[in-house]
């Protein structure tokens, strides 16, 4: 489980995008996928990653979501 912003999987991520409006849109080159939020047309790119994501990472999603990091903070400690 991700404890603010550190730790983050790929269950993790998926998990509070498709709680947040996200689902999944398409295969992307390599080992890479899409999910995309039909209302703000926001798309958010994923790989598969070996453990957990690197915080560069986990920023440039959070950046392609267009949600604030507090809500990806608060939703990783409930």
């Amino acid at each position: 489980m991700p404890n603010g912003l550190s730790n983050w999987g790929e269950k993790d991520v998926i998990d509070f995008l498709k709680d947040h409006g996200f689902v999944f849109c398409e295969l992307r080159k390599g080992s890479h996928y899409a999910y995309i939020n039909k209302t703000t047309m926001k798309i958010v790119e994923l790989s598969i990653p070996k453990d957990s994501y690197v915080p560069r990472t986990l920023e440039t999603m959070i950046r392609q979501s267009g949600i604030d990091k507090k809500e990806w903070r608060r939703w990783a400690n409930s």
